[in-house]
């Protein structure tokens, strides 16, 4: 009987194919063949390639070891050559899941009867992301001689940022499939500019998510509410509002929101006459109103993991085709289970840009940065961006209205510097009035050098 585990051991050591090796994980291994495993993996740690099977006898001087390798793992590896690295790694995969999900499910049906809807959906989403993260899809293949001459670039498409026109002339803005992390100070306005890009996105016809686990939603609405009608945020949070404060966020929230309907424009307009705001309010949740097919949807969860953010943005890929962007406010505190130490933040990140690929969306995540401008806790979380940005005030008296944005990562672009001109009384960015202030950077010059910090 063909053993799937030895066969594939055997390939890897006979063959030293890297690819082969980079689809293969330590979940897919048991017995001896695990520990096989992880004396291959700790030499290509150690040596950047995978060892012949001399050179790891040799490392390793475990008889038992060159016994199992030479009657057992080599025994069957010939009469099996025409059989593809692809449908092991398919077929191991195929094993590890089935196996996987039998284990959690007689747990799961143990527990099944003391467990709540919310922890049932939390603890089925936890397990698929386990399994696609070990048993990922195998890629696709693509015959580069078979694809278009002149691609036409429909699946690479930049959607400005909303933070500055110069730079998006010059870049080009966010593309789908992209890990965008935005970083500043506790209390510095990483939320709002976070904010201001999900509501930029969003004009664009784009459904968007913006999940909050800091805030209620409430106050992400009160500052949305702020931006799309530029009546003060403060005066909405605080529900001191003028008559004429009223109507205009009303039209705002109406024209933004909302397909042209008579009937519509009508209640509008009589409401900006009488006043009777009460009754808008009756009248709008009577009658349901079609709404833009873009929506703009907040998810409050102050206990948020990955397994949740998967959950909707799985919801809304197969509900709104437009689904293009994910926010999550903010990436240092998202739950891991049983894991506390900064660690964590560096899974955070390889997951979430595991989620823009999966989804097709742009993902932007806010973290926090120490006084140097660097990461907190965790300097790998940038590993996985394709476009990091870090800001600062430019000068907190003389020009309270302006922050300085900092590229420390971008995957595909010019490294650029550039000032963000900030409403902070409607907390709304005005990206027309921004200016790139160092474009003669060279492409993957980083800001951090000592001369460019001098002006933090």
């Amino acid at each position: 009987m063909l053993d799937l585990q030895k066969l594939t051991l055997g390939r890897l050591l006979e063959s030293r194919d890297n690819d082969f090796y980079s689809k293969l994980m330590s979940e897919y291994f048991s017995g001896m063949n695990l520990v096989l495993y992880d004396k291959i993996k700790s030499f290509y740690k150690a040596n950047l390639r995978l060892p012949s099977i001399d050179e790891l006898l040799v490392v390793h001087k475990d008889v038992s070891l060159q016994d199992y390798i030479e009657t057992q793992i080599l025994n069957d590896t010939n009469k099996y050559e025409t059989i593809a690295n692809a449908f092991l790694v398919a077929q191991l995969q195929d094993h590890y899941v089935r196996e996987e999900s039998i284990r959690f499910l007689d747990k799961f049906m143990d527990d099944f009867e003391n467990l709540e809807k919310v922890e049932i959906i939390d603890k089925l989403q936890e397990h698929v992301l386990q399994l696609n993260k070990a048993a990922p899809s195998v890629d696709e293949l693509f015959d580069v001689g078979e694809l278009e001459f002149f691609p036409k670039g429909d699946d690479f498409i930049l959607y400005p940022s909303g933070l500055s026109t110069e730079y998006d002339s010059v870049n080009g803005g966010f593309a789908l499939q992209e890990l965008v992390l935005l970083g500043g100070r506790r209390g510095s306005g990483k939320s709002i500019i976070s904010l201001n890009c999900a509501y930029n996105r969003f004009k664009q016809g784009a459904t968007v998510a913006f999940f909050t686990i800091e805030m209620r939603y409430k106050e992400v609405y009160d500052r949305l509410l702020s931006i799309i009608s530029e009546v003060p945020f403060l005066d909405i949070y605080r529900n001191e509002l003028r008559e004429d404060q009223k109507v205009k966020i009303l039209q705002a929230k109406v024209d933004t929101f909302y397909q042209p309907n008579p009937e519509l424009l009508k209640l509008v307009e009589e409401t900006t006459k009488t006043k009777d705001f009460d009754r808008f309010e009756l009248e709008m949740k009577n009658r349901k109103f079609p709404m833009k097919d873009n929506r703009f949807f907040l998810i409050d969860d102050e206990s948020l993991n990955l397994s949740r953010i998967d959950h909707y943005c799985n919801l809304f890929s197969s509900k709104y085709p437009n689904f293009s962007m994910a926010v999550v406010d903010y990436i240092n505190i998202i739950k891991i289970p049983d894991q506390k130490d900064w660690k964590s933040q560096i899974v955070l990140s390889d997951s979430l840009k595991s989620m823009a690929r999966k989804y097709n969306v742009t993902v932007l995540s806010p973290f926090q940065i120490d006084s140097s401008g660097e990461a907190r806790f965790a300097k790998g979380i940038l590993d996985f961006a394709d476009r990091a940005f870090s800001f600062m005030p430019v000068d907190q008296e003389k020009d309270p209205d302006k922050l300085k944005m900092m590229t420390s990562k971008i995957r595909n672009g010019k490294t650029l510097n550039f000032e963000v001109f900030m409403n902070w009384p409607c907390v709304k960015i005005d990206p027309t009035q921004s200016k790139v202030i160092n474009e003669n950077l060279l492409p993957g010059e980083r800001y951090g050098s000592e001369e460019s910090s001098k002006d933090l």
